[in-house]
């Protein structure tokens, strides 16, 4: 075999080689750029959450104020807060008074009135927007209490701050979802009741009232419902971090 057929030999393998590298890095490419375009579709679609929750919670709200109760929203974290001034429990004590009770029943009806229009199935009856639909998945009634520790006759029936705010909260739950068959009924996409109780005593304080001796807060002393928006499937998500990632 002569030289020049030796080298030709050689160049049509490099050919052949370079010809499969590139169909390769195409494919690749063509890959890449998919699973950036799904990565990019679901961080879209994760600020659209973000965006129609704090809609969501300022309609809220704006409402509320017409009806003289006036309660505190952070958008960013999804949450709609009732401190002492929009509904206020007594010192240690895990009930409202029949007025307090009744502020916290418009509330109830506000919430009745807005919400339906994001669960899994929406009411005939009322005109929702139909990209809402399905798009909450929770939302957590949450008690919180100061960090003034529980003592005396108090004491016979909590054991601690803990104790007091999961009480508070499923009360809250109790006369404002159980009484309303709207928010009773909700459900999200997996078919399960959208709300849910939970109580964290003293330690989560809002920012700004944190305090290391024991303080008669009442800006601490409050109910918050935390709005948990439908995430995107954990298949899409899963698929576009590895991609990635890889």
């Amino acid at each position: 075999m002569s030289v020049s057929d030796i080298m030709s030999g050689l160049m049509f393998v490099f050919i052949i080689t370079l010809a499969i590298f590139i169909i390769n890095f195409q494919i690749a490419s063509k890959e890449h750029e998919d699973k950036v375009k799904n990565l990019e579709a679901i961080l879209s679609e994760l600020e659209g959450n973000n965006a129609m929750r704090a809609s969501m919670l300022i309609r809220v709200q704006s409402m509320l104020a017409q009806m003289e109760v006036d309660v505190t929203i952070d958008e960013e974290h999804g949450v709609l807060r009732l401190d002492e001034q929009a509904v206020r429990f007594d010192t240690g004590s895990d009930r409202l008074s029949d007025q307090q009770r009744q502020r916290l029943m418009v509330v109830g009806g506000v919430l009745a009135e807005i919400l339906p229009c994001y669960a899994a199935i929406q009411p005939d009856n009322k005109h929702c927007l139909p990209e809402t639909k399905g798009k909450l998945d929770s939302v957590f009634i949450e008690g919180h209490t100061d960090n003034v520790p529980i003592r005396g006759r108090l004491a016979q029936r909590f054991k601690d701050n803990w104790a007091l705010s999961a009480v508070r909260s499923v009360y809250t739950y109790r006369n404002l979802v159980l009484t309303s068959d709207r928010l009773s009924g909700m459900l999200n996409v997996n078919q399960q009741p959208i709300f849910s109780v939970s109580g964290y005593g003293e330690g989560r304080p809002v920012p700004g009232h944190e305090h290391t001796k024991p303080t008669n807060d009442p800006e601490n002393r409050r109910i918050d419902f935390r709005f948990i928006m439908t995430p995107p499937s954990v298949t899409e998500t899963q698929a576009a971090l590895d991609g990635n990632f890889q």
